[in-house]
């Protein structure tokens, strides 16, 4: 579930972000801040939460990457300079290229092993 529920809960706070330092400041980086804060937030989570309360290695909880998409949402705002394109061309690149900018991180999972003699995919 995480390819399509990640990037409709996370769309939500960076549009708000977005509007905010838009309307206000007239800056197009509220979905890029946005998600470094998110990102701090989860690598915080992740050392508290699983690391000193469970002893969890924290390398086996990785957050996801989601930083070049919200590049896409703020670059399309700059160009595009208005709000129905940018929430639905926006939007769109938003959610597709999360699973892409994803993908270094597990491709090493998608490797077929040998363990003993059986083989692992």
């Amino acid at each position: 579930w995480w390819p399509s529920v990640t990037p409709i809960t996370t769309i939500t706070f960076c549009a708000a972000l977005q509007y905010y330092n838009w309307v206000n400041y007239r800056q197009p980086i509220g979905a890029t801040l946005c998600i470094m804060a998110l990102g701090f937030g989860k690598c915080v989570a992740v050392y508290t939460s699983w690391w000193w309360w469970s002893n969890y290695p924290p390398n086996f909880v990785m957050p996801a990457t989601l930083i070049p998409s919200a590049l896409v949402l703020d670059i399309v705002l700059l160009l595009t300079r208005n709000w129905t394109l940018t929430a639905v061309i926006g939007a769109w690149m938003y959610a597709a290229l999360f699973y892409p900018s994803n993908l270094p991180i597990f491709a090493y999972s998608h490797t077929p092993i040998v363990v003993d003699g059986t083989l692992l995919s």
